[in-house]
């Protein structure tokens, strides 16, 4: 007899979810004696059982995520599958999909098996690492936009870029390839090289042998030098041209010396020459600007304000809504909005009503209500019912992309133009010291003794060669930045890390960086007790507006057992007072207390007011409920620690009087300034670096996108680091603000350690020099003990980091 599954529902408690395992926060869903946090939780886990794809949850530990509703039929727009689908022909199309989520074993197992759930489907291939999907489908049986959907609903939403975003991947990819082809190259010289330089290792002395190996190993290093190094010559070049001493130099005369003596050496038949160590010297160059470069693909930290956007919008044509790519709205345009979509463009609200929320724009958390032939911009988001709006601006035209206008955002090198890193200082000072000391010895020499002074220049150049300095800097700050990763903090790049040790000063953004929305359960403080009719007439009251009180009030009643829904009369909304409508012949309000006929005291402060909503039934003041300020997990803490070490600043669009307690730590009026625009978020970033401050800004919206790029380091705090953050030098997951202290004390350590290296090269340096002076070491030897020094810094750096970083993280 087949058993039917019944699904059972029951409120809150502290219970983790079967499939995504995160902690159920509204309601429990009880199915097959699991639980699960949500429906489409148990509609994944459903789906998979039912296809004998159950194996996904025993492949690895936490294998789920959370599913999306994410709808995708605009990909079957013709301007969509051109751009995705690489190949289609009698039928079968391939598509390639990001897929941000992708982060264990349990997703290569279901991925590669959905051909089990959609038989549509004839093939996937997946590339675990690049977080990349392959899918061969029949377009007869599922067409794109399903196919999207239905990895949405497992839980892996496609990332889907616009076209700009899709040919700077194009471009990044491109670079990598090269450095990959430039690494493999400069392998097999090195290794190709030792082979062929064995005779000499041996003592082989068949002369025709020896100089043919030769002859082969100066095509190996020439095609390593200058090919491989091609970067270090056009590196050199322009910061030449710019009156620049960098780190580049010494590392590139110490090749070319090597290379030029090796040369001379083979044709001149007096030696053997040492490619084999030029060669290998390259490959761990390049092995470090490859471990520097392989960051997070999955993440973007260039995205602008096109990237907020929606992909396609809903043009009403004749009555008829069509799908368009985003790009090709204009002037006059009629399109639809529906409830939380963004307003593409500078438009006039033509049908309906809106409550539009610009708090990720301006910082400004109070809704505003708009009736029709309202002005609406550029990145609000709407909230309410469907509306129809008329487009005035282009996109490229609204008043939103004026912040985009400035240098910070124009000048893709505007962070770095005026900042050295710790080895391009020590470099240039490294570069005259090591050229002055060559130029003396080799006078020195070619006065008293003409034989040596060859053998002295070129060990110095050798021995001297800042290699280590240059191989330990990126391994070290890559590792470090592996480890914050680990905490939730990815970091851009190393130059981003060396930044984050450098910082006097840090601004704060308040809304949706310090602040969260409440999920505290309120206090009571009424006169009586209500009936359960009550509460549940209440609830349909707060349900109609989107004010964050009452949003507080919908999610705080359904957990006491209130959320019945009755019918309404006459409600209205009065902006900045409350609610009201009539409820079975009685008059319900909600809101504050002089809009619900409370005698408030004089001394009762605008934090109070702020977080209480008062309840007035059939005209009789019924008392209030309180939500608590909420702020991030140990930010007070954080706050006071960082204010002993770094000046500490507050920035926010909102009103003062949205402050809260959170003044209380900034006891100085001058650390804070309120209804900043996000232009004057960024003159503030720009005047505190006038007077020689290193900035770090920490924000959440677009209306901090400027500070952020202006920034010395500029770091988006998201409390879901795959959706849209605005541009930034690193993400941190919201959870783990409370922490910034102890990943800045990770930068400094890290900064220290390279220091520490490069002292360390420096006794090394001096030690192979006290010989290389006198004209009595072999620059064959100095070569040998160029990479040794080399592998020892990349020991220090290695286990230093790794050792903190695992202080780090326990």
């Amino acid at each position: 007899m087949h058993v039917i599954e019944v699904e059972k529902i029951e409120t809150l408690t502290d219970t983790t979810c079967y499939h995504c395992h995160e902690t159920c926060l509204d309601e429990i869903v009880h199915y097959a004696d699991k639980a699960f946090c949500c429906h489409g939780c148990k509609q994944v886990y459903q789906l998979l059982a039912d296809n004998s794809l159950d194996q996904y949850y025993v492949c690895d530990v936490n294998p789920g995520k959370a599913p999306s509703a994410q709808n995708f039929e605009y990909l079957n727009n013709p301007h969509f599958k051109n751009q995705l689908i690489s190949f289609s022909s009698h039928g079968i199309a391939k598509v390639n999909f990001h897929l941000p989520a992708i982060h264990c074993r349990s997703c290569l197992y279901l991925l590669e098996n959905l051909q089990k759930i959609n038989p549509g489907i004839r093939k996937t291939t997946l590339n675990f690492g690049k977080k990349d999907l392959s899918v061969w489908f029949r377009e007869d049986e599922i067409n794109l936009g399903q196919l999207a959907t239905l990895l949405a609903s497992l839980g892996y939403e496609p990332l889907i870029s616009s076209d700009d975003a899709q040919s700077e991947k194009r471009k990044i990819q491109g670079h990598q390839t090269q450095l990959f082809i430039k690494l493999g190259i400069a392998g097999f010289c090195a290794g190709n090289a030792m082979l062929f330089s064995f005779p000499e290792y041996l003592g082989i002395e068949d002369g025709s042998l020896k100089h043919l190996f030769g002859y082969i190993n100066i095509a190996l290093g020439s095609l390593a030098v200058f090919y491989s190094g091609s970067d270090y010559f056009k590196n050199v070049w322009a910061h030449t041209k710019l009156g620049k001493m960098t780190i580049e130099i010494p590392i590139l005369l110490g090749i070319l010396v090597g290379y030029g003596r090796s040369v001379y050496e083979v044709f001149s038949h007096t030696g053997a020459g040492y490619i084999d160590s030029v060669s290998g010297l390259i490959f761990f160059l390049l092995i470090g600007k490859w471990f520097q470069q392989k960051s997070f693909d999955f993440l973007s930290f260039e995205r602008n304000y096109k990237a907020y956007f929606p992909l396609v919008i809903s043009k009403l044509e004749q009555g008829i809504e069509t799908n368009y790519p985003l790009d090709q709205i204009k002037v006059g345009d009629h399109v639809i909005i529906r409830n939380q979509e963004i307003i593409p463009a500078d438009a006039v609200l033509v049908d309906g009503s809106s409550q539009l929320d610009y708090s990720f724009v301006t910082g400004e958390s109070e809704l505003v209500t708009l009736a029709e032939g309202n002005s609406m911009y550029a990145g609000e988001r709407h909230t309410g019912e469907r509306i129809e709006i008329e487009i005035k601006k282009e996109l490229n035209q609204s008043h939103l992309t004026q912040l985009w206008e400035q240098q910070a955002f124009k000048d893709p090198l505007h962070k770095t133009e005026n900042w050295e890193n710790f080895a391009n200082q020590v470099g240039g000072y490294f570069t005259l010291g090591l050229i002055s000391l060559a130029i003396l010895v080799g006078s020195y020499w070619l006065y008293t003794d003409p034989s040596r002074w060859s053998n002295a220049v070129v060990s110095i150049l050798v021995i001297a060669c800042p290699c280590a300095l240059a191989i330990s800097y990126p391994f070290a700050l890559g590792h470090g930045i592996r480890w914050l990763e680990k905490q939730k903090f990815f970091v851009k790049d190393i130059q981003t890390f060396e930044r984050m040790a450098q910082v006097d000063t840090i601004v704060f953004d308040k809304t949706g960086t310090l602040t969260l929305p409440s999920t505290q359960k309120p206090t009571l403080h009424l006169t009586r007790d209500l009936m359960p009719n009550e509460w549940n007439m209440l609830y349909s009251l707060a349900s109609q507006s989107t004010h964050p009180m009452s949003r507080q009030f919908v999610s705080y009643a359904p957990k006491m057992g209130h959320k019945d829904l009755v019918p309404l009369e006459n409600f209205v909304e009065k902006t900045g007072k409350g609610l009201e409508a009539t409820i079975e012949g009685l008059i319900y309000r909600l809101g504050n207390a002089k809009f619900t006929g409370h005698a408030v005291p004089k001394n009762n402060d605008y934090i109070r007011s702020e977080s209480q909503l008062y309840i007035q039934i059939a005209g009789i003041p019924l008392g209030y409920l309180e939500f608590p300020w909420v702020y991030r997990s140990g930010i007070e803490v954080m706050l006071h620690q960082l204010q002993s070490n770094y000046q500490v600043y507050l920035l926010s669009g909102d009103k003062e009087t949205h402050a809260g307690t959170i003044l209380d730590w900034f006891p100085d009026p001058s650390t804070y300034r309120f209804e900043c625009s996000p232009m004057e978020k960024m003159e503030f970033i720009r005047s505190l670096q006038t007077n020689g401050n290193k900035v770090m800004m920490l924000g959440d919206g677009l209306n901090d996108a400027g500070a952020l790029r202006e920034a010395h380091v500029g770091i988006a705090i998201s409390d879901d680091h795959l959706h849209f953050t605005p541009a930034s030098d690193a993400i941190l997951k919201g959870e783990h603000l409370a922490q910034l202290p102890v990943f800045l004390n990770f930068a400094h350590y890290g900064l220290k350690l390279i220091k520490l290296s490069f002292l360390v090269s420096l006794v090394y340096n001096a030690f192979g020099l006290s010989f290389a002076v006198q004209g009595n070491l072999s620059p064959l030897i100095a070569a040998i003990l160029m990479p040794v020094n080399s592998i020892s810094m990349l020991l220090i750096a290695n286990l230093g980091m790794n050792w903190k970083g695992r202080r780090l993280k326990s």
